[in-house]
């Protein structure tokens, strides 16, 4: 069939042209369609822009095409919560058992606190964090240091969801400032009274029982704790207890025990799993630190340790690489923190030049 005046084969999409004077189509299996577009709307003008039928459907298909590409719903992917995302790389980012369980511990609590384990990575923000922490400091008793560590492990998931792209919402935190304290250790005097109000006062022996043997050992509360553990195991003399690398801070250690370290270990093997809690734990140390510390701030678990690697420098004469070995440091400078020094034996020591 021969193409009339104006008329091309059928191309291979819609094609739209406008002039000033002319509007054409071109659409795939289909005549190509010409008429004038008339400004004066004249008789002649008004019939040649009619509708059509045709037209209609040319312009239908294409709206219709256009409208499937351009209304596609946006793709949303779901943000996990703070707890939710921690619990699924606490393996990764935190390789020791003992960091990932005090790291996880803090999550829990700040999923705990209000509404805050509804909260996505996405939602996070900083007053969050500082708001948890402050709340921590009054109704737990924790130092600013404990707290700067439990920011510092939701910090630690942020940046790693950030990292792998889960979110985007870095945070930066600022911690607290820890102006370093009087030196504080336990003396005989303060240790007896506390052990007598935590088994007569507040009637929990457990607790008396975790000062003296820390006190005796230098051994760290969650060490204390993980004496039940099969893979914490007492030697065949009594004498030695052997900490794995799994529940230490800087790799696996023996412990020595005195008498009382022993004996206090056997009152709490039986118990400590069943009666340990955090919360009844510091609502009563809290307690012993009102009434027995006079409110003093320094009044903390950790200074059991201390007053362990004082008694051995004052009272038996040990050296500082000794009592790192015992205390389980790696570095001497921090064995130096711990020991006091008394007054009187830096005198001894100088009258005996």
């Amino acid at each position: 069939m021969a193409p009339r005046d104006g008329f091309e084969p059928p191309a291979k999409r819609l094609t739209v042209a406008m002039s000033d004077c002319c509007f054409s189509a071109v659409y795939q299996g289909l005549s190509y369609i010409s008429f004038p577009i008339f400004r004066n709307q004249s008789s002649e003008g008004k019939a040649m822009n009619n509708y059509s039928p045709i037209q209609s459907d040319l312009f239908a298909q294409s709206f219709v095409s256009t409208q499937a590409t351009t209304n596609k719903p946006p793709v949303t992917t779901s943000v996990p919560t703070l707890v939710a995302y921690a619990t699924k790389i606490a393996e990764r980012v935190w390789l020791k058992d003992h960091t990932r369980t005090f790291n996880m511990r803090g999550i829990r609590w700040f999923a705990d606190y209000k509404d805050f384990g509804q909260l996505t990575l996405a939602d996070v923000r900083r007053k969050h964090i500082y708001d948890f922490v402050d709340h921590l400091i009054e109704t737990r008793g924790i130092s600013k240091n404990t707290a700067n560590k439990y920011m510092a492990g939701i910090s630690r998931v942020m940046s790693y969801a950030n990292d792998k792209d889960v979110v985007d919402n870095p945070i930066k935190l600022k911690y607290e400032t820890i102006k370093a304290g009087r030196p504080r250790y336990f003396t005989h005097d303060e240790q007896r009274e506390l052990v007598a109000y935590l088994r007569d006062v507040v009637k929990k022996p457990w607790m008396a029982d975790l000062v003296i043997l820390s006190c005796n050992t230098g051994m760290r509360l969650g060490e204390c704790r993980a004496i039940t553990k099969p893979i914490v195991e007492l030697s065949d003399c009594g004498e030695w207890l052997y900490l794995p690398e799994e529940v230490c801070k800087s790799g696996e250690r023996e412990v020595p025990l005195n008498a009382e370290a022993r004996a206090a270990y056997e009152r709490l093997l039986p118990v400590i799993d069943k009666a340990f809690s955090h919360r009844t734990f510091y609502r009563n140390w809290n307690k012993a630190r009102r009434d027995v510390g006079k409110g003093d701030p320094l009044w903390l678990f950790h200074v059991c340790r201390h007053t362990a690697a004082s008694r051995l420098s004052n009272n038996v004469g040990a050296n500082e690489f000794e009592i790192a070995d015992i205390l389980g440091h790696a570095d001497t400078r921090t064995t130096r923190r711990y020991v006091h020094t008394r007054k009187n034996n830096l005198l001894n020591a100088v009258r005996a030049l």
